[in-house]
């Protein structure tokens, strides 16, 4: 594996983890392109991509994951003492909670991982769901405005906004897209639909990351150093530039651009 192929899987991933155009579907196009000598190699590697991205949505939100974190001890603590009431929580007691009520629904992935990761070999298929995508895109731009706060979302919102991030795990349909539509949908003001899908990756990203650990060690590959440190770092700083410029569209206008783009690439793909 070349240090440029790593590289460019980096960016890729990096940019399209956070940018609402689903990075499982450009990897899985990069990959069918241009990937075929390396199948094995890509196992390991993308496992460290996952592991740059997440330490760059850490990094940009270190503030809000401590407070949080904090939050949610705090919030144990209240539970087992029969102190904890919803309405006396904190904000940051009740993000923690509905990070994971919104969380929970990613278990379901697991029973369908290996179908969903069948889809990826399929450009067609990536395609046609980067159309959808695109329109889904389109079509939170059109949802008016609202100042919820994820706070304000409650639980049964959680829950929904969380299903938006299952449906993500098809190859095509952007985690970062979908759940910020979804957030629109239950409520929230844009910028805090931004961070609610932001801090909802990160156990995202962490589970995805120890259930891929067990098929790396199986197959026994070794995965290049320097091509993998790489493509590491190039994860992480695309990364945290990806997240910083998403907190800046989202104050000023919607996601139509990044919708259209969507759109073309699909049809492209399902169309060549």
């Amino acid at each position: 594996m070349s240090i440029l192929y790593a590289v460019l899987c980096g960016a890729l991933q990096g940019a399209c983890e956070f940018l609402p155009v689903s990075s499982s579907g450009h990897l899985a196009l990069f990959h069918s392109v241009f990937g075929d000598g390396f199948k094995d190699a890509e196992l390991g590697l993308d496992l460290l991509l996952h592991l740059g991205t997440l330490i760059a949505v850490v990094f940009s939100y270190r503030r809000d994951v401590l407070a949080i974190a904090r939050a949610f001890f705090f919030a144990i603590g209240k539970i087992f003492r029969g102190r904890f009431g919803w309405r006396e929580a904190s904000s940051d007691e009740k993000t923690a909670i509905l990070m994971i009520a919104a969380t929970s629904p990613l278990v379901a992935a697991v029973l369908i991982k290996d179908k969903v990761e069948a889809l990826s070999a399929y450009p067609k298929f990536v395609g046609a769901m980067l159309i959808l995508n695109g329109a889904m895109l389109i079509f939170g731009g059109l949802i008016k405005p609202r100042g919820g706060e994820i706070s304000s979302l409650g639980v049964k919102g959680a829950l929904g906004v969380g299903t938006f991030q299952l449906l993500a795990c098809l190859p095509g349909l952007s985690r970062s897209g979908s759940t910020i539509t979804g957030g629109r949908i239950f409520g929230l003001s844009r910028d805090e639909a931004v961070r609610f899908s932001f801090l909802m990756s990160i156990p995202a990203i962490v589970g995805a990351n120890v259930f891929g650990v067990p098929e790396v060690i199986k197959s026994g590959i070794g995965t290049d150093i320097l091509p993998a440190v790489a493509g590491f770092i190039t994860a992480a700083a695309v990364g945290f530039a990806a997240i910083k410029l998403i907190k800046r569209a989202a104050k000023k206008k919607n996601f139509n651009f990044f919708g259209i783009y969507c759109i073309i690439l699909g049809l492209v793909t399902v169309l060549k």
